[in-house]
C-alpha cells in the first residue's frame, strides 16, 4: 500500500512536476476551474455495488427497508474524506444512500454486515487513520 503522504499528495494534486511560468499556470487553473464546473456522474450498475439483505426489516417514513445497497467510493468521496470534509460515518451514509438515522436503526447483526461491506469497498488507509468521528 502506498504511504498516506503519497495518497494525500495525489488527492490534493501535489507532485514533483517541474514548475511552469505564470501564463501556463493561469491556463492550467482555468482548465481546472472549467473541469470542476462539468456535471459528471459515475454510473455504477448492480455488479459494482454490494447488497446486504437485512435480517431485521426497518420501516422508514412508512416504507419497509429490506436491504442496504452500497456503491464503491469515487475519488471525490475519498478526496472529501481526506480533506476532512466528511467523516467516516458521512462516507458510509454517502456510499449507502441511507440517512444516518436509518443506519443507526440497524439491528447490530445487520450493522456488522453493512460495516464489513463498507470496509471491503473503501481503501485500507481510511481505517488506519486516527478515529474521532466514527
Amino acid at each position: 500500500m502506498p504511504d498516506k503522504n503519497a495518497i494525500e499528495d495525489f488527492m490534493t494534486g501535489a507532485d514533483d512536476a517541474p514548475s511552469v511560468d505564470d501564463a501556463d499556470a493561469a491556463l492550467d487553473e482555468a482548465a481546472i476551474d472549467a473541469a470542476d464546473d462539468e456535471s459528471v456522474v459515475t454510473d455504477f450498475d448492480d455488479a459494482d455495488c454490494r447488497v446486504h439483505r437485512l435480517r431485521t426489516t426497518l420501516t422508514r417514513n412508512g416504507e419497509r427497508v429490506t436491504a442496504i445497497k452500497m456503491r464503491p467510493p469515487t475519488l471525490r468521496d475519498i478526496d472529501d474524506w481526506s480533506a476532512a470534509c466528511i467523516s467516516n460515518r458521512d462516507l458510509l451514509v454517502r456510499l449507502s444512500g441511507c440517512s444516518a438515522a436509518t443506519l443507526k436503526a440497524l439491528a447490530w447483526e445487520d450493522a456488522e454486515e453493512v460495516m464489513a461491506i463498507f470496509q471491503g469497498l473503501v481503501p485500507d488507509f481510511i481505517f488506519n487513520a486516527p478515529k474521532g468521528d466514527a
